[in-house]
């Protein structure tokens, strides 16, 4: 009898026939192919396997559900209250570190040449040399919080570019990174910020890190500093950051997520100045690499399972990562 997966269609990623034919093993599986307004109640009591993001508040309709495998690296949403006992939540971690450091190393390079108020002068026509001071990378002391595949990624590519000092920000020091000159602990964040010319976040939401960038914290970056979110927008309280910003306790910042999300028409953030705003669009699939590290991490997965071998990416669902 073949176990039945669910593959719910994601805005991102449009799975194809070949794809499902490379997860297959021995015709093990039978994959169907739904939007989520599409399920059925025999697929809610005949899935084993769902691969994609449900509402994590729908999962626990799935009656005979054993494993999750979400396809982003972060899990906000599914936890101990929303998955049941028993199933096995795995997510897409090692996925998106190529294309989201690349992402972050573009906002840190427009920040540091102020790119965004070049951008302003050239929507004027306005051909003007700004006066004043640019940052480089190669000499700069970069905090980067959340050490995770992401965070390793774009140290590694700082460290290439010249970065002087590279302090890591992770839940335990018990770590070695041939790119990280420092391993600090989450607590002694604060201690590390003043000496940063950048601070980048990369980490997932949890309750430890909701609303943890707000007023207090963003009075101990150095004058000047710049900030990168990549992570979750629940981490930074957005309010306050345009505040630092227009104050000029931060030079600039890079957003990729906002909380609330999608950022709305008229919110104060679209037009505050050396603010760089993308739409959650650093991860996605439009590097071809991206789908081809996705589909590599599934079929090595679904291998497994077929197999009975412990499966990788286990979320811990009381980490949430």
């Amino acid at each position: 009898q073949m176990t039945k997966v669910l593959v719910l269609k994601d805005h991102w990623l449009t799975f194809t026939p070949e794809d499902f034919d490379a997860l297959n093993f021995d015709g093990k599986f039978q994959f169907s192919y739904k939007k989520f307004d599409e399920i059925t109640p025999s697929d809610l009591t005949e899935t084993e396997i769902i691969l994609g993001m449900p509402k994590p508040e729908s999962v626990k309709g799935f009656a005979n559900l054993k494993w999750l495998q979400t396809v982003s690296a972060g899990v906000n949403g599914y936890d101990e209250t929303t998955i049941p006992a028993g199933v096995i939540l795995t997510n897409g971690s090692g996925t998106y570190d190529l294309t989201i450091s690349e992402h972050m190393l573009m906002m840190a390079l427009m920040l540091f040449r102020r790119y965004p108020e070049y951008a302003a002068l050239q929507l004027k026509e306005d051909w003007r040399y700004l006066p004043g001071e640019i940052k480089s990378i190669a000499g700069s002391t970069i905090v980067v919080h959340g050490y995770g595949n992401i965070g390793q990624e774009f140290a590694k590519k700082a460290k290439a570019l010249g970065a002087a000092k590279i302090i890591a920000v992770r839940n335990s020091v018990k770590f070695d990174s041939p790119y990280a000159d420092e391993v600090v602990t989450s607590d002694a964040l604060i201690k590390a910020l003043p000496e940063a010319d950048l601070v980048v976040t990369s980490v997932p939401g949890t309750t430890e890190t909701e609303n943890l960038f707000n007023t207090e914290i963003f009075k101990h970056f150095k004058k000047g500093a710049y900030f990168i979110n990549v992570g979750r927008g629940t981490t930074v309280v957005l309010d306050d950051l345009l505040a630092a910003l227009n104050t000029g306790q931060l030079a600039g910042a890079g957003l990729d997520v906002t909380n609330p999300e999608p950022l709305p028409k008229g919110h104060p953030a679209w037009t505050t100045p050396n603010l760089i705003i993308t739409p959650h669009s650093s991860g996605g699939y439009a590097l071809p690499e991206t789908k081809h590290r996705l589909m590599t991490i599934l079929t090595e997965n679904f291998r497994r399972y077929a197999t009975g071998e412990p499966l990788n990416n286990i979320v811990n669902l009381k980490k949430g990562y």
